[in-house]
């Protein structure tokens, strides 16, 4: 086969692969759903500044509310509604959702056995609508509860290793679903004469205090009791006890000006009850802010854009395509730089401490680290390479955080061990040396492509650091700039970012042994992420070595990259989400 013509095919396959991922997408995301008129009509605005103490932690309604959602729907909205709004009419309107789809159900082959009883037991639902059910995983609570779901969820419960985790899920979505749930882990009302240890009262005293009648019917338990607990002074018991009843008579009549009114009063009313407590209100806003907007993940069409002028600069040359390419890779820079930024001063620390951060977080690593690059590079054929890199990796970052539903952006907690000075240094290291291994097959899949369309086998003959230092000290670069051999080019690339995430990930693993030996006893368990991890590195040691030894030095360079690439996203994807261990989401 001639070279032009397995270059084309190449290039026919990558934009098939490309349109397939694409189309997919598509096809499974969730249908835009118009919200009701009266969710359009309240203002859940002042909310934004209350504050919710939940696990030892200050956040935001806004944040509060989606983080409970996503137990309920998963990544679905309920009626396009807000989460915010999803909350409280589940709370304070339950019986219009007793019947509705609104439960997620993510195991499919939970979904098969739930929609199979169903059928058996001549269940009163429509075979379209177990249909939907099959495909989104929506189901609603009338359902799950009917005998036949109920028996099955029983037994799926008992295998501890396929299906008890989904059976748990259920449960725990109907549980969450609950008005009675919703209010008593609300909590809202800072303890009068309290401390920063004294746990906030929730929602249900107040419930209580305003409406003991529909708090009795909701299955709050001993109202006069929880009430007993407010110590407050009478004129603020009284003004929340009529926002709260207001927030409660106009949200079931669907009355918007009463139910805005009493929302204000409220927002207004908390924090005045102990100051001291209560948290800082631009914080909370500036929390609720990065979450309306998606945590910037949209960020990521500016990247794309990125690549589309940076791959014309590439191939083409044309001088005004560096520039244009560069100033956008640099306002999607900065656009993720003020996320990771405003991330950071939400959460109260760097954001490095669940998957979302680490992959959003390594992206960053991975532009900072290519802007220096540029401009080291930037009088020779090496220019554009690294930002085009980066930019890939850091829209395929941003396209998962926004479409990946197991990348979830609700800031929590750091778990006791990351509790630690090493969660700076071994985390960094580690995510940024992952970033910079993607980097590199990015590279080295443009000179796969080179070589499939006939390209020659030379290579960088100095190697992809000594390339750097030997142009950045004014020696004689050793490509014609005029008519660089784009083989020789992006090995170099590879190269420079191969050596570099080495070095990194083997300094990333000895950190994370010293972590190990502080915070588990043991520098070393053998735990599934710890094996693939030094798999990634072996790999790249193999690399450095067969670099030494084989002829066609390029294309096994090239060749290890992908695999490399491969074996570290293995470790980020499946060791996380589906092996069970220390390090893993599983």
């Amino acid at each position: 086969m001639r070279p032009k013509l397995r270059g084309r095919i190449a290039d026919v396959l990558a934009v098939t692969a490309g349109v397939l991922v694409v189309g997919y997408y598509m096809q499974h995301r969730p249908p835009k759903v118009e919200p009701p008129k009266f969710a359009g009509e309240v203002d859940l605005t002042p909310l934004s500044k209350v504050a919710v103490r939940r696990d030892g932690r200050d956040r935001s309604f806004d944040s509060h509310a989606k983080t409970f959602l996503k137990i309920v729907s998963g990544p679905h909205a309920i009626n396009g509604q807000t989460p915010a709004f999803s909350y409280l009419d589940l709370m304070l309107n339950p019986a219009k959702y007793t019947d509705q789809d609104i439960i997620h159900v993510k195991n499919k082959l939970v979904r098969c056995k739930v929609s199979d009883a169903l059928t058996k037991a001549g269940a009163d639902v429509a075979p379209d609508r177990l249909k939907r059910f099959l495909k989104t995983g929506l189901i609603s609570p009338r359902l799950l509860q009917h005998p036949a779901v109920q028996a099955v969820r029983d037994e799926l419960s008992k295998d501890l290793i396929k299906t008890a985790k989904s059976a748990d899920a259920i449960d725990s979505a109907l549980n969450v679903a609950e008005p009675a749930t919703l209010a008593h882990v609300l909590n809202v009302v800072a303890p009068p004469e309290g401390d920063m240890l004294t746990p906030w009262l929730p929602a249900t005293t107040i419930w209580s205090l305003a409406d003991p009648q529909s708090a009795a019917r909701a299955g709050l338990r001993d109202p006069a009791g929880l009430a007993s607990q407010l110590n407050l002074d009478p004129k603020l018991t009284q003004a929340l006890r009529d926002a709260w009843a207001d927030l409660s008579t106009g949200w079931r009549a669907e009355d918007a000006a009463k139910v805005n009114q009493a929302i204000a009063t409220l927002a207004a009313t908390l924090p005045t009850i102990e100051p001291k407590l209560y948290p800082d209100l631009k914080r909370l806003g500036w929390e609720s802010t990065y979450f309306r907007f998606h945590g910037f993940t949209w960020v990521w069409t500016f990247y794309l854009l990125a690549v589309v002028f940076l791959l014309i600069a590439v191939v083409y040359r044309f001088s005004w395509a560096r520039p244009v390419g560069l100033g956008i890779f640099v306002v999607a820079f900065v656009a993720q730089t003020a996320s990771v930024g405003l991330r950071w001063y939400v959460s109260g620390r760097w954001p490095n401490a669940n998957m979302f951060e680490a992959v959003t977080t390594a992206a960053w690593f991975g532009g900072l680290i290519a802007l220096v690059f540029e401009v080291f590079v930037r009088k020779t054929p090496l220019r554009n390479i690294f930002a085009l890199a980066s930019a890939v990796a850091s829209m395929t970052a941003l396209m998962a955080g926004a479409f990946v539903p197991e990348l979830e952006p609700t800031i929590g907690n750091k778990m006791a061990a990351l509790n630690d000075i090493w969660i700076y240094i071994h985390t960094n290291v580690i995510i940024a040396s992952y970033c910079l291994i993607f980097m590199a097959a990015v590279s080295a899949l443009g000179y796969l492509r080179y070589r499939l369309g006939g390209g020659s086998a030379e290579v960088s003959r100095s190697g992809g650091a000594g390339t750097l230092v030997m142009n950045s000290v004014g020696g004689k670069f050793l490509i014609d700039d005029s008519k660089p051999n784009w083989g020789v080019v992006l090995d170099a690339v590879t190269m420079v970012l191969m050596e570099l995430s080495f070095v990194l990930l083997w300094a990333g693993l000895v950190m994370g042994a010293i972590w190990a030996d502080h915070s588990w006893g043991r520098p070393w368990g053998w735990d599934p992420k710890e094996n693939f991890a030094l798999c990634t590195f072996i790999l790249f040691l193999l690399l450095v070595h067969v670099r030494i030894k084989v002829k066609d030095k390029g294309l096994w360079t090239a060749v290890l990259a992908v695999a490399g690439c491969g074996v570290m996203l293995f470790n980020w994807i499946v060791i996380n989400f589906i092996v069970s261990g220390l390090h893993s989401y599983a």
